[in-house]
């Protein structure tokens, strides 16, 4: 593996310098931490695959419970609606 280090800077102060293009900055060195990674230039965790797929069944059983709750509702209008159905036949002795 190869060792790298990771530095951070902070602005302090900033000049035009007429001879230059642009502007002169004066930096200050603020943190210097060690990576096991040349590539890792970011220091939060990615997760593992394995959560990533239990937080998408988690996502997914949610999101199904939601919506076989719309279904149960949607059978339960569909049966009031028959029967105020039959109640209008058996009223008006109509056949259906």
């Amino acid at each position: 593996m190869i060792k790298s280090k990771l530095l951070k800077y902070e602005v302090i102060n900033t000049k035009k310098d007429k001879k230059l293009i642009g502007e002169v900055f004066d930096f200050k060195k603020l943190k210097v931490k060690s990576s096991d990674d040349v590539d890792n230039t970011s220091s939060k965790k990615q997760k593992s695959t394995k959560d990533l797929l239990v937080e998408f069944m988690g996502e997914q059983r949610r999101f199904n419970k939601s919506v076989m709750q719309r279904f149960d509702e949607q059978a339960k209008f569909n049966k009031s609606i028959r029967q105020d159905f039959n109640r209008v036949v058996k009223l008006n002795n109509l056949k259906h």
